[in-house]
């Protein structure tokens, strides 16, 4: 077998996540696929174009939600990558929920759910990363065995890079 250069970040597949801010007092949801654990898991980091009409919300309360869909959630998470909220009322295609944070919304229908305070905004031409503390997880029962989670339980949605544009769903245990 032999290798051949390949342009791009291959580092995937990764949970999609649909992040959460209010914008102008109502819950907004927005779908990234790229998006990973920072400072130990104490933050998330995420990049967002700047035009994106969550990211008003984002800056406006400095909070945001990670929530993590399961594939049962397929059809809204394409609809909300999809369709702007400057097109579409998002704040009812879920049923919503805050924490102690109060300005970023959560989706009940998602196993899992962080609440995160923006900690830094990284400024990029056309993009930003935001890193925000994660302030409470909440994460569905159901999808616990004993002291840890079960992620074959909580069936995330995984996207793959590389020109790949296709959703993926988690595969079987490799035991080691």
């Amino acid at each position: 077998m032999s290798k051949i250069e390949f342009k791009g970040n291959l580092l995937s597949p990764l949970p999609v996540i649909l992040v959460g801010a209010n914008v102008k007092n109502k819950p907004n949801y927005l779908v990234i696929g790229y998006s990973c654990p920072f400072d130990f898991g104490k933050s998330v980091f995420f990049s967002l174009y700047k035009k994106r009409y969550t990211s008003q919300g984002i800056h406006e309360n400095m909070t945001f939600s990670v929530n993590i869909p399961n594939v049962s959630l397929i059809e809204k998470v394409n609809l909300c990558g999809s369709k702007s909220g400057r097109d579409i009322d998002k704040s009812t295609m879920f049923t919503n929920y805050f924490g102690v944070l109060e300005t970023a919304p959560m989706i009940q229908e998602c196993p899992i759910s962080m609440e995160c305070e923006v900690s830094e905004i990284v400024d990029r031409e056309l993009n930003e990363g935001i890193i925000g503390r994660v302030v409470k997880t909440y994460v569905n029962d159901d999808c616990i065995e004993g002291d840890h989670l079960e992620w074959k339980k909580v069936y995330p949605i995984l996207w793959g890079t590389g020109g790949d544009t296709k959703f993926y769903s988690l595969g079987d245990y490799v035991d080691h």
